[in-house]
């Protein structure tokens, strides 16, 4: 085991102990936990992405999370977060990433959170590696209901396009199903950028 998930273990296990160290009793607190699934067409890589939150102050706290594709790309991050007024999150973070056929590499993050009120989400995340180049995720969604929602996003190497949201429970856990359909100028194997659609299948659970 290298050096990279022997690190990645740890960070995992410091950051599952703090819940249970915590002041709260409350069954229902959530831990700040969540996981995601995301399966994508044009034999894409599926992703595995693990992300843990907690506040220290009602300003100020901390963020970790890992990211996982299945071609062999990977990426740890953390870092601080802020929240300058209620609705509004800010996160800065540093780490490591694993580029097949390019080795290790450090990787920085910025985020931002917008939630004005129960209905509208903003959110961004901004990277550069390296070894890997930039990156950015924007979605913006409406919560129709409580369990219906849709928005667009937009991508890195994928595009932009609609997104749209199913939110449940199972078993007590926050769960949430969204398709994404983006289209952008993607290479093809000969180096050609061409016009696609990219279908995105994603599953979220809250603990």
């Amino acid at each position: 085991m290298n050096k990279l998930y022997r690190s990645l273990i740890l960070m995992l296990l410091v950051f599952v102990s703090l819940p249970l160290l915590a002041a709260e009793t409350n069954e229902e607190k959530e831990l700040g936990f969540w996981v995601e699934a995301q399966v994508l067409s044009r034999k894409q890589p599926s992703r595995a992405i693990i992300w843990y939150e907690k506040d220290i102050t009602d300003s100020l706290g901390f963020f970790a999370f890992v990211w996982k594709e299945s071609q062999g790309y990977s990426e740890y991050i953390a870092g601080p977060t802020w929240k300058p007024i209620e609705g509004l999150q800010f996160g800065l973070g540093v780490g490591r990433e694993t580029v097949p056929e390019e080795g290790l590499g450090s990787r920085r993050m910025f985020f931002f959170e917008a939630n004005p009120n129960e209905q509208w989400n903003l959110h961004g995340s901004f990277e550069r590696g390296r070894a890997s180049g930039p990156w950015h995720k924007v979605t913006a969604t409406y919560a129709f209901s409580e369990k219906f929602g849709a928005g667009a996003m937009d991508e890195t190497l994928l595009g932009r396009g609609p997104r749209l949201e199913f939110n449940t429970k199972v078993e007590g856990k926050k769960t949430q199903v969204w398709i994404g359909l983006l289209r952008g100028k993607i290479l093809d194997d000969e180096g050609a950028a061409r016009k696609q659609t990219t279908a995105i299948f994603g599953v979220n659970v809250s603990f």
